[in-house]
């Protein structure tokens, strides 16, 4: 599953974002997945990243199956890092800056053909 994020990122969006991929029928928690955030700056505090991460810690749509976050601002990485450490399983999200780091820790060479290295 690839997940695109651009633009600015506020709490609002990124529950919108997550709800929806959550409620699609096609979805499962046993799928690996990206976010891709190296178009995005975070309009997010670390409060409302606690909060986002608490969601998803009490969710059973996540934290079956490995993520991966591709980010490259500097505070997009650092409050990715920090969700990271909030949840119940700190080996479920990787916070990584390629796409081959990406690949690399999901075990999914295939990301290659998906997205593009910046």
């Amino acid at each position: 599953m690839l997940e695109t994020i651009t633009g600015e990122i506020t709490v609002r969006e990124i529950i919108r974002k997550t709800e929806t991929v959550f409620a699609d029928p096609d979805y499962s928690p046993e799928f690996s997945g990206v976010i891709d955030m190296r178009e995005a700056s975070s309009g997010l505090t670390k409060v409302e990243l606690y909060g986002f991460a608490d969601l998803i810690n009490h969710s059973d749509k996540f934290g079956r199956a490995p993520w991966a976050i591709i980010a490259d601002d500097p505070l997009v990485v650092a409050l990715s890092q920090v969700f990271q450490k909030r949840l119940r399983d700190v080996n479920t999200v990787a916070v990584v800056g390629s796409v081959e780091a990406a690949a690399d820790f999901l075990d999914k060479q295939i990301l290659f053909d998906l997205i593009k290295e910046s």
